[in-house]
């Protein structure tokens, strides 16, 4: 099953659900509104489902979102680009704040149990408790 632009609510009635498993690869900064449409209640993943979440590492920039960016860092790295490439480093630093909040967040969340697997772009398993 495919759902394109909102995540799965509490009214919707997915034909085969409950799942065992679900794969989100969506909207960044949505991440935590899919996460909490699945663990939410049992009607779309069963206790114990997985939740496969891709691009956790934000191309490697989460550490940097971790540690808080270094505006001198930054800057040497910024300088000499062009306008196109400054706009595309500064999303960039942006979905890997917002992909070291959602971890985060996820880390914290009681109902849940997550190992991140530090591959390519980075992937959680994340268990509903």
């Amino acid at each position: 099953i495919t759902c394109f632009g909102r995540a799965w609510s509490a009214n919707d009635n997915p034909r085969f659900a409950p799942f065992d498993v679900v794969f989100v690869d969506a909207d960044k900064t949505r991440l935590l509104d899919y996460v909490e449409a699945c663990v939410a209640n049992d009607k779309l993943l069963k206790k114990g489902g997985l939740i496969l979440v891709d691009n956790v590492l934000w191309k490697g920039l989460v550490l940097g979102a971790s540690a808080g960016w270094s505006q001198v860092l930054i800057d040497e790295e910024e300088e000499g680009m062009t306008d196109r490439e400054l706009r595309k480093n500064k999303r960039a630093r942006k979905l890997a704040s917002t992909m070291h909040s959602f971890n985060d967040a996820i880390a914290k969340d009681e109902r849940l149990e997550v190992v991140l697997l530090p591959l390519r772009d980075g992937l959680s398993i994340i268990r509903k408790r």
